[in-house]
């Protein structure tokens, strides 16, 4: 009794500290949205005594805009290199000179140096690869000579360019003052940015997406390629002469016809850019071309402060920028400058030509400004300066950025949302704790004491770590606790089992824990499996909520059932009660009325086994008839999701879409009113993604002035770039492919191989069903269904490990019964608990399929239509397999042995 009481008062204790935890969550939750986002606000409702860790609303749920950005590190490398080569000109003519120049091959990783005649080139690389270890010799031409870095060192400076970029996005989110980003690395390099509460799109993607690549770069005024174009120039192109030696420079409003005209004309060493000069009140941009030495003097890195100052050269005070540089970059700009007396220096931003000026004698002091031209008005120019001033602060980007995806959730989707999850979690326990009371009785209502428990361990634990809640999260929420049932569903058959067969009543109850340990164990296993190769493989944040939420559901399932529930039947029992009273408390069958097997299942394998193989048949045909309905997720493409105060004809949205620049949208109508609209139309501005990401905003901005008399809400927009589209495909697949490669070498570990076929052959079967449900009705394939396929995987073996665990039991127990017979008798034994388990599950789901939204809705069906396909395959094909490959078997070893 002492030992029964101590372990109560454990559970005591951890309910207390779980509601101790949960507590700063209930605090936030009840919250106006407007504190909620605002942290210090929301510190100052939660008490000193209270943690400050909370539940957070995902993106999804409280809204707001994601970006995910990826980083060119090739062009991180070429950056590294042309630095390299700056680096070694002055380290090498330190004492005497030894090289001409050195500058790095654009787009080639490349680094060439040129050596003057009378240097030896054994010394020079002798002493190259003391200063500067990882560059190799590639190739050489007389004292022309091509390095590149080694396998490891390129590793290093992509890593470590991914590092910077997160590093960097991170900076100017922190001086952007967001109330709790989340900004990670994912495992493909490429940089999540989530910013709640966040309404401004096109503003994140400006300082977020924005290089910043900040280079001081030497003009070739000796440079005379161009002279021979003089007096042969194409209509729209002009040229002028440039600084004290009377460089051309070439000037049109058509930036390809500059490069066409000089192409072949630049030699290596030097690069071509451009000034960019709006005219006509900024509808038109005239670009300036000029020659540049490659080897980058100065760049970013060096920078140690830059702010907003005042062009005191200007005759109307106009705003600049002021630069400070580290005391290395100040001494290098002194020398540059005082080497250059005369030249130009240009100063260029993200490959464009800022300014370049004439050097009129050496800089000290470590300062510079960069100007920002006349073309525009006081205020823009202003904005834009203080918008530059904060991204050199926050540091500059290795290398351009491109956006890959771009995800925004309106105000009013968020939160309602948000309800409509906090709706169905609580219909779906409400429905699962009344069935298990009313089926199990007294058990039934000590279970569903365990499972509210398991809830509000749930929810601490992810308080604890401070995980954000997500809507497929809301999802992972309700399948865990149908998982937990299904455990409480399993002890609560095997006591009743162990009280038919005469055992008294206590000892009913030990052996009922005791037997369905291990059963319990693997089926949960088998799930985490699929649960952790979703998290591994897909770094979205919904899916990664759901992940989280799922596998920490499952280890809380296995400790409340396998502990607490054990806890309280044995303290609920362990009151000096006599055998009889404790039988009827727990609701006993009479004794002897053993479970006969009535029912031959494997009667109906075959036949079973060849509807199966039909639905895969016919998935196939109609998968190659109709295709599958791909989202954005994995088609690329556009996605918006409007809602209209009135009624509105689709053909208007479709009218106002093309007139936007939309060539051929594809609209689907929701809920039968013609208020409620999805929007998708393929990439723009040929896969250039920052270019298409900017040509969406101009679309919804065209879109909802057009439709302004309806009064339109844009929910929610999905951007997603045509190669990440096809990245998060392949993810998909890997991710189905790996869970089960995964649980079978689980099974193959636990049971013998003859149990293998088996359980693959009816979880393929099962993803084939699922597959089939997005293919006949046409419903959108997104990353939730891939979470929902691999769900089904986890759920399907489950329901066979229970199943397998039972006929392993009796092939133990009942050596000289035939397999046949015991696969029968097994079937029939667990019947009960399968069905169970099957309407639990289905309950749970029921809150999503009537309260849930149209995104998570089409995940719930699949889980349900999943539930129903692996309870009918397990009892009827996956068992049939283990007397097939017995049979293949033997006849195997009898051929051998003829």
């Amino acid at each position: 009794m002492k030992s029964i009481r101590s372990r109560v008062a454990l559970i005591v204790a951890l309910t207390l500290g779980a509601i101790y935890y949960i507590s700063p969550t209930l605090i936030y939750f009840s919250q106006d949205k407007d504190v909620r986002n605002d942290q210090e606000a929301l510190d100052q409702a939660i008490p000193n005594w209270l943690p400050k860790k909370h539940i957070k609303l995902g993106l999804d749920l409280q809204g707001g805009v994601q970006l995910v950005l990826g980083v060119d590190t090739e062009v991180a490398i070429d950056n590294k290199l042309s630095r390299v080569g700056t680096e070694i000109t002055r380290w090498a003519n330190e004492e005497k000179k030894q090289v001409k120049e050195a500058f790095a091959l654009k787009g080639k990783q490349t680094l060439r140096v040129v050596l003057e005649e009378n240097v030896s080139r054994g010394e020079f690389k002798g002493d190259l690869a003391e200063e500067f270890p990882g560059l190799e010799q590639v190739e050489r031409d007389g004292q022309q000579i091509d390095f590149k870095y080694s396998e490891a060192q390129l590793t290093r400076i992509r890593k470590a360019a991914l590092e910077q970029a997160e590093r960097v996005v991170r900076n100017r989110v922190d001086k952007w003052g967001v109330s709790e980003p989340s900004i990670n690395r994912r495992a493909d390099g490429s940089v999540l940015v989530q910013l709640p509460g966040f309404k401004d799109p096109s503003r994140a993607r400006e300082l977020l997406g924005r290089t910043a690549q900040l280079k001081f770069k030497m003009l070739d005024e000796e440079f005379k390629g161009f002279e021979s174009l003089v007096n042969k120039l194409p209509e729209g192109v002009t040229f002028e002469r440039r600084g004290n030696k009377r460089a051309i420079a070439l000037i049109s409003e058509d930036k390809q016809a500059i490069v066409d005209l000089t192409k072949g004309l630049v030699p290596e060493g030097r690069e071509l850019l451009f000034e960019e000069t709006s005219i006509a009140a900024g509808k038109k941009t005239r670009y300036t071309g000029q020659v540049l030495k490659a080897a980058t003097e100065l760049s970013g890195e060096d920078v140690l402060d830059a702010n907003v100052t005042y062009d005191p050269n200007s005759l109307d005070n106009r705003p600049a920028v002021s630069l400070k540089f580290t005391a290395v970059g100040g001494k290098r700009f002194a020398d540059v400058t005082g080497a250059n007396v005369g030249n130009r220096m240009a100063i260029v931003l993200d490959n464009v030509i800022v300014s370049d000026p004439v050097i009129q004698g050496r800089i000290a002091g470590g300062v510079a400004q960069i100007t920002l031209g006349s073309d525009k008005g006081r205020q823009e120019i202003q904005e834009e300066a203080q918008e530059l001033s904060l991204i050199l602060r926050s540091g500059a980007l290795p290398a351009p950025i491109t956006i890959l995806e771009e995800r925004q959730v309106g105000a009013t989707l968020g939160p309602e949302l948000a309800n409509q999850g906090v709706t169905s979690v609580l219909v779906g326990l409400v429905l699962v704790l009344i069935f298990m009371v009313i089926y199990y009785r007294r058990p039934g209502m000590l279970s569903s004491i365990a499972l509210v428990l398991n809830g509000v361990f749930l929810l601490a634990l992810m308080a604890s770590f401070g995980f954000a809640l997500t809507l497929p999260g809301f999802a992972g929420f309700v399948l865990t606790l149908g998982m937990a049932v299904d455990a409480n569903v399993l002890i609560n058959e095997r006591i009743r089992q162990e009280l038919r067969e005469g055992r008294v009543a206590k000892k009913a109850v030990e052996n009922g824990f005791g037997k369905v340990f291990w059963t319990i164990i693997d089926a949960n296993v088998t799930t985490l499996i699929a649960a952790f190769v979703l998290l591994e493989t897909n770094s979205a944040g919904p899916i990664k909520g759901f992940s989280v939420a799922l596998i920490l559901g499952l280890l809380v399932s296995m400790f409340t059932s396998l502990f607490v529930t054990k806890a309280l039947f044995e303290f609920a029992i362990d009151r000096n009660l006599s055998d009889k009273k404790i039988r009827a408390w727990l609701g006993a069958p009479k004794e002897g009325s053993q479970v006969k097997s009535s029912i031959d299942f494997l009667r109906f394998g075959k036949m079973a086994a060849s509807i199966g193989l039909a639905v895969v048949v016919g998935v196939f045909a109609v998968g190659g008839a109709k295709g599958m309905n791909w989202s954005v997720d994995f088609a690329g493409g556009t996605e918006l999701e409007l809602l209209f105060d009135k009624a509105v004809d689709a053909q208007n949205i479709r009218s106002s879409l093309e007139a936007a620049g939309v060539p051929s949208p594809t609209l689907q109508e929701v809920g039968g009113q013609d208020k409620h609209y999805l929007v998708r139309f393929e990439s723009l501005e040929g896969g250039d993604n920052l270019k298409a990401s900017e040509a969406v905003q101009d679309i919804r901005a065209k879109l909802l002035a057009d439709l302004k008399d309806f009064g339109p809400d844009l929910q929610r927009v999905d951007f997603v770039g045509p190669l990440i589209g096809k990245e998060l495909r392949k993810q998909g697949i890997l991710s189905v492919a790996l869970a089960i490669l995964g649980v079978l070498v689980y099974i193959g570990l636990r049971f013998d191989m003859r149990f293998g076929p088996g359980a693959v052959y009816k979880m393929l079967q099962d993803v084939f069903v699922i597959l089939g449900f997005y293919l006949f009705f046409q419903r959108s394939f997104d990353l939730t269904s891939v979470a929902a396929l691999l769900t089904v995987v986890g759920y399907s073996v489950n329901d066979t490990i229970v199943i397998y665990d039972r006929i392993r039991e009796n092939l133990t127990l009942n050596p000289r019964r035939k397999l046949y017979e015991n696969i029968n008798i097994s079937l029939n034994e667990t019947l009960t608990r399968t069905i169970n388990t099957s309407i639990t599950t289905i309950v749970a789901l029921i809150g999503i399929l009537l309260f849930g939204t149209a995104q998570i809705w089409n995940f719930a069906a699949a889980m349900a239509i999943g539930v129903l396909a692996a309870t009918l395959s397990s009892t009827f094909i996956a068992t049939s397999f283990i007397l097939w490959s017995e049979k293949w078997r033997k006849s195997r070893a009898a051929a051998a042995s003829a």
